[in-house]
């Protein structure tokens, strides 16, 4: 427990410290959720689509479709790349570090209990709703929910990292539970098998410790990257509101500094 008591740790310490170079260089917030597919980007307002682009050159508010010359399509092309330049990978590497996380508690407790899985697998639905509710992606899509871009730390270091606590705690649980009453019932070698388990936290630790400062390296290599796309984002934006104006209602894009 202590091992990856430490490595979830590390974790916050690694994105915490990534916070603050991301804070350094711009508060960039998204207003409004987007779900991107290959043909279609929609710009979602409580769970109904307001903006839709399709094909990167047909746009349609609330529905209707917008009439756009060429030139002013030429705009629309822009904003959807700048949309699919940023926000994909940002997805991706969102995930992919809850994913290593998750797939990382597994392997410590695998094996060590009859009991454990179950357990395990109804604590990791709150990490894994919790995850989906921000972050999204499938074979054909991928998902953002309305947040702040500079503090997407603080959502797994609080968040995400109290659950995974409480995935890791109940799952040991169940795992001492199950060696008392081996230990009663006089079966198997529970030495060996609490050996067992404290290497793997072990080796599963450093492999966890290893990954993440790997993440949060690909992550502060990135915010520089992220805050530049995102003001070069903000201005094509702006230049479709004053073409379309009803697109100011579903401004997406705030730069706060």
């Amino acid at each position: 427990m202590a091992f990856l008591s430490r490595s979830i740790l590390a974790m916050s310490i690694a994105l915490s410290s990534l916070n603050v170079s991301a804070k350094a260089v711009c508060e960039v917030e998204l207003r409004h959720g987007l779900i991107i597919t290959d043909d279609v980007i929609r710009i979602v307002d409580k769970g109904q689509t307001r903006v839709q682009i399709n094909n990167d050159n047909q746009l349609f508010i609330r529905g209707y479709w917008i009439d756009l010359t060429s030139d002013e399509t030429l705009v629309l092309n822009q904003f959807s790349a700048g949309i699919r330049d940023t926000v994909p990978e940002l997805v991706e590497l969102a995930t992919d570090g809850v994913n290593l996380g998750l797939s990382a508690i597994e392997q410590v407790v695998e094996g060590m209990s009859d009991k454990e899985s179950e357990v395990l697998k109804t604590q990791l639905q709150y990490v894994e709703r919790a995850l989906m509710d921000k972050f999204k992606r499938g074979d054909d899509f991928f998902f953002i929910a309305p947040q702040s871009l500079s503090k997407i730390d603080d959502f797994f270091t609080e968040e995400i990292s109290q659950k995974i606590h409480s995935a890791v705690h109940g799952s040991l649980g169940a795992i001492l539970v199950s060696l008392g009453d081996a230990f009663k019932s006089r079966e198997g070698n529970i030495e060996d098998r609490i050996n067992d388990m404290g290497q793997r936290m072990d080796i599963i630790s450093k492999e966890i410790d290893k990954s993440l400062q790997k993440k949060a390296q690909q992550l502060e290599l990135k915010a520089s990257e992220y805050c530049e796309c995102l003001n070069s984002l903000d201005v094509t934006e702006s230049r479709l509101q004053m073409i379309v104006p009803s697109m100011a209602d579903f401004d997406l894009v705030q730069i706060k500094s």
